[in-house]
């Protein structure tokens, strides 16, 4: 078998609603995915890459627009000499009014739609299976269409929106001297699910779930596989947690963040922040604390505990109003987190006549 030059990549998620982020975030972070597909097909374009595999949920269905297809279009036919093979997720299903049906695609783009199908490529010697996911389920592929491949001179590349158990993948197959490659994808992390299927993970982290570093497959399958990973996120998304103890004040605590972020890249990544600990006496005004970081983007959740005894209070004012509140809080049936918080909130009211929004 020869060797084949692919880039292989899933779950781009274009048109993104990134509903945990600001609008403006969103908008930055849509950007993003945009930048990063044109960075994917400049790659394909100076190595001379044969395949461009995308595995699922290039974009998102509900969100996409003509001129966002139009801008995919023409990443596509920068690099005529890259055959551009695309498999529909969960995400971007081909359904009968999507994009993926009724639109004017390059020559160099084929779109696997319903149950599997194949694809022949003579000047690879590359014969492509691959197929949609379904419009509510994932596909049951009929993988008696390659039983009788071992006996075929060309190479066999499988590309699908799932794993090898969800897609049910026999041994058999894996086992096929001729099976070249089984590009997978929706895992959203990078997986090498057996010697032969892999799967790339997401170019772009997508929310605060997606820690780490993200990336593309570049390289080549044939004779052998020969795939890196390749880092392609423009930006990271960072969880850390902060203690307050030390701190005397807000701006101490703005220091201690700062400190934090400084080891980071605070004006290009995205922060959400835990603060923990027991906060400091006097001001506590988490709105006022975000206008003091320079970072890109900060979300604050506080899970400081507060400084007031209120065990001692509850004793001390067990007949009067802050002493049946803190009962009437501690008692009520919610998350721990949730009754802390209303012990802070309504113990500032009453204790010094301020509220310090969350």
């Amino acid at each position: 078998m020869g060797n084949i030059k692919i880039l292989h990549t899933a779950d781009l998620h274009l048109a993104s609603a990134f509903k945990g982020l600001p609008p403006h975030m969103g908008q930055l972070r849509r950007r993003d995915l945009m930048q990063t597909l044109a960075r994917l097909t400049d790659i394909c374009r100076h190595k001379q890459t044969d395949l461009l595999l995308i595995t699922g949920d290039l974009w998102e269905q509900e969100n996409i627009t003509r001129p966002l297809v139009d801008f995919v279009a023409d990443q596509f036919r920068k690099i005529p000499a890259t055959r551009v093979l695309i498999a529909p997720g969960q995400a971007d299903g081909k359904y009968e009014d999507s994009f993926y049906s009724h639109y004017p695609w390059p020559e160099n783009v084929h779109i696997f739609s319903g149950e599997m199908s194949s694809l022949m490529l003579p000047h690879l010697n590359l014969r492509v299976y691959g197929m949609a996911w379904g419009a509510n389920a994932a596909p049951s592929p009929d993988w008696s269409q390659l039983a009788g491949a071992a006996s075929e001179d060309s190479q066999k590349l499988i590309i699908a929106y799932g794993n090898p158990e969800s897609l049910t993948i026999p041994q058999w197959l894996v086992n096929l001297n001729n099976l070249a490659y089984i590009a997978l994808g929706g895992a959203h992390r990078h997986i090498i699910w057996g010697e032969k299927a892999w799967d790339p993970g997401c170019p772009e982290p997508l929310d605060f779930s997606c820690s780490g570093i993200y990336g593309a497959l570049t390289g080549t399958i044939g004779d052998t596989i020969a795939l890196e990973f390749m880092p392609t996120s423009s930006r990271q998304f960072h969880q850390l947690e902060i203690n307050v103890d030390n701190c005397s004040n807000l701006e101490e605590v703005a220091g201690e963040i700062e400190q934090k972020l400084a080891q980071l890249d605070a004006h290009r990544d995205l922060f959400e922040l835990s603060l923990t600990g027991t906060r400091p006496q006097g001001e506590w005004d988490m709105s006022k604390l975000q206008q003091m970081l320079t970072a890109l983007y900060v979300s604050i959740q506080d899970e400081t505990e507060t400084y007031y005894d209120v065990k001692a209070l509850e004793t001390e004012h067990s007949r009067g109003v802050l002493g049946k509140y803190i009962t009437a809080v501690k008692g009520a049936d919610c998350d721990e987190k949730i009754i802390k918080q209303a012990l802070a909130l309504g113990l500032d009211v009453l204790l010094s006549g301020r509220v310090a929004p969350w």
